[in-house]
């Protein structure tokens, strides 16, 4: 009796079985460390999903995807499932674009466009940096005012509403300065001393901090 075909049945079981068959192993399924895993406030580490799970349920769309509401690192997104979060990572080397939903190859210092926040490398309370193109671009706000991090707007530190009026204070200097809560308002000063003037672009248009200018866009 033959016994070549037993021997070959037996040597390609033996394959699979030390993850050398087909595809060299890749029909494993990947192994995380939930140990290793480290979870936002108020996030669980989900072994079933192999993700971070809110552990309070939201109002966000089953099924959306978007930049999650808390700081994480750029090739993140969060997922809505059954009205909690999931966070989820891009692929390797790509990073997740937060205005067109979608991961892109690349490296990229932050993620949406236009979205205001204290500068990473920054102490002082009157500044604040502006995403454009993932990049993180230095801005400052009034004579008088402070950036707020969570309201993520400028304040005047005298002002007891807490609300930006659209003319006040003195200009600390010659130029032209976005409006982090607005992307279509700026503020114009024409001369260090003068009064703080407020302006919006026209309809479908916003300010670019890059060319100072109102272009085509949307907030």
């Amino acid at each position: 009796m033959d016994s070549s075909p037993l021997f070959i049945c037996l040597l390609v079981f033996l394959l699979f079985q030390t993850g050398k068959g087909l595809g060299n192993g890749s029909y494993l399924e990947p192994r995380l460390d939930a140990a290793a895993e480290s979870c936002p406030d108020d996030y669980y580490y989900n072994e079933t999903i192999q993700a971070c799970v809110s552990t309070d349920t939201t109002s966000c769309t089953n099924h959306q995807i978007g930049k999650c509401p808390m700081t994480t690192d750029v090739d993140e997104f969060c997922l809505c499932k059954d009205k909690h979060l999931q966070i989820w990572k891009c692929p390797e080397g790509t990073y997740f674009d937060a205005n067109r939903l979608v991961c892109r190859v690349g490296t990229v210092e932050c993620q949406e466009d236009y979205a205001a926040s204290a500068c990473p490398n920054s102490t002082a309370s009157d500044v604040f940096c502006l995403c454009i193109d993932g990049k993180w671009q230095l801005n400052y706000c009034p004579t008088g005012f402070t950036f707020d991090d969570e309201l993520k707007i400028c304040l005047n530190t005298g002002s007891d509403d807490g609300e930006l009026p659209s003319s006040s204070g003195k200009c600390q200097r010659l130029g032209l300065f976005g409006d982090p809560a607005d992307c279509s308002g700026y503020y114009h000063c024409r001369e260090k001393g003068s009064d703080i003037e407020y302006f919006r672009c026209s309809g479908g248009t916003i300010f670019n901090l890059i060319s100072f200018a109102c272009v085509a866009g949307a907030c």
